[in-house]
């Protein structure tokens, strides 16, 4: 275990290593997915709605289905709850023989606000959608401390640790119509106002024998935001009556505002009694830096991509299969390489009374990232697979189309629906962990790909009012 690991260790100054990820903040908030808990039938089916989304969660994933609303609705829809087990033995791994490594299991717990949408019927054929919705990359917080055995010397104490939060607020407008005599295509666009922020601390801290003989510090913390603008257009077709076809493409977001803001520590001494000259890599060395700034251009931070769906739909519910294609997205000024994936998705939804639905799906959430980078830290390449399990309650029925429904619709009055998911999702893939040298020598430290593992457990939540 020992060999293949020094394989992929990068032996680096603690300067030189710090300045990467200084140089490619961007690259660490390369996050697995794009879905957002946008509306009750996202949170009934679990996200394959491209093809029949009927509510304000069109305004995401396809704005063609905002043509299909019958009276002005209000969406307070993707409160998540989300819990998180990650596995990762070795995060902080000290090149003993056999190597000490830390256990590597961290619970994170998080609560994400996602969506808000607003639909109006303008006139019979022409419809209105404005949403706020937050794309929030999956956060994490890995913080580990390992220790050398007693009877190892020098004693060697390692504590490793890197927090990304990364958040992508989309103000979104759209408008839709019905196309055709028969009225059975549905086009619609949005165009979103987008601002970006992530912050990402890492802290790396390693003592021998607690000092006297050597120790290093390391800290980090890279804060940005962005501004910029992203458009969507999509297609609704019924082809025959029980038969629906979605497409739905969207642009890569383009900031034209970026706010930086770095920071970093940097500490180092050498053991009691062995000074060494001011030129060497290992000499005594205390630094520390911050910088600020705004640029204007144009750059690429969120991948674009491209949905297509194909739906049945009966008396007795409905079910979808969905393909999302994400585009290759290159921004190097930023340090972002993002590969093409591609993703699927099946939801169905059954109707278990009028007013209750029960609804289930499968899904792959794949990662982006092209490879692993050598910084920053935060950098993860974790494939996903789950499933979901959603229940919905209105006091009226909730069913795409079905006139019968809709002239019933039609007479009645304020409507209130309640929808819950069950989302669990398995991920593993590389992180990028920390390696500690056995003796004080900073320029062996580095860092290199190490496997993990993570359970993610989401409840979301989501009401509808029709008025």
């Amino acid at each position: 275990m020992g060999g293949k690991r020094t394989a992929g260790w990068t032996r680096q100054t603690p300067a030189v290593a710090l300045l990467a990820v200084f140089l490619t903040p961007t690259a660490a908030r390369a996050g697995n997915t794009d879905e957002v808990n946008a509306g009750i039938d996202v949170t009934l089916s679990g996200g394959a709605v491209v093809a029949s989304t009927y509510t304000g969660a069109a305004l995401w994933y396809n704005p063609a289905g905002i043509a299909r609303i019958k009276k002005a609705s209000l969406e307070i829809t993707g409160i998540t709850f989300q819990t998180q087990i990650v596995r990762v033995p070795g995060f902080v791994t000290i090149g003993t023989d056999p190597p000490t490594e830390s256990e590597g299991k961290t619970v994170n717990f998080t609560v994400i606000p996602e969506a808000l949408t607003f639909t109006i019927v303008l006139r019979e054929n022409l419809k209105l959608g404005i949403g706020l919705f937050n794309s929030s990359i999956r956060r994490s917080l890995l913080t580990e401390e390992v220790t050398t055995a007693p009877d190892i010397s020098p004693e060697v104490k390692a504590v490793g640790g890197r927090s990304s939060r990364n958040n992508f607020y989309h103000v979104s407008g759209g408008l839709a119509g019905t196309l055709g005599k028969k009225q059975n295509v549905w086009l619609g666009g949005t165009l979103d106002i987008v601002v970006g922020n992530s912050r990402i601390d890492s802290t790396r801290v390693f003592t021998f024998d607690q000092g006297e003989s050597g120790f290093v510090t390391e800290g980090e913390i890279s804060v940005e935001t962005s501004f910029g603008l992203q458009l969507k257009a999509g297609l609704q077709w019924a082809p025959i009556k029980e038969i629906r076809v979605g497409i739905s493409v969207a642009t890569p977001t383009y900031a034209f505002i970026l706010i930086d803001r770095f920071a970093t520590t940097f500490g180092q001494s050498p053991p009691v009694g062995m000074p060494l000259p001011p030129g060497d890599a290992n000499a005594q060395a205390a630094d520390g830096t911050e910088s600020r700034g705004v640029r204007g251009g144009w750059w690429g931070v969120e991948p674009g991509n491209t949905r297509l769906g194909i739906a049945y739909v009966g008396a007795w519910g409905w079910i979808e299969g969905d393909l999302v294609f994400q585009w290759r997205l290159r921004t190097p000024e930023l340090g972002i390489d993002l590969k093409s994936i591609v993703n699927g998705r099946v939801g169905s939804a059954f109707r278990l009374t009028r007013f209750m639905k029960l609804g289930v799906g499968v899904f792959t959430d794949r990662s982006p990232i092209d490879r692993i980078r050598v910084t920053p830290v935060a950098t993860t390449d974790i494939d996903f697979y789950g499933v979901h399990l959603g229940f919905l309650f209105s006091n009226r029925e909730v069913h795409p189309d079905r006139p019968d429904v809709e002239r019933k619709q039609k007479r009645e009055k304020v409507g209130l629906t309640i929808a819950i998911g069950l989302r669990y999702a398995f991920g593993r893939g590389d992180v990028l962990g920390r390696f500690v040298p056995p003796q004080y020598d900073p320029s062996a430290a580095g860092t290199f790909p190490t496997s993990g593992k993570i359970h993610e457990l989401s409840l979301n939540l989501g009401a509808k009012v029709l008025f």
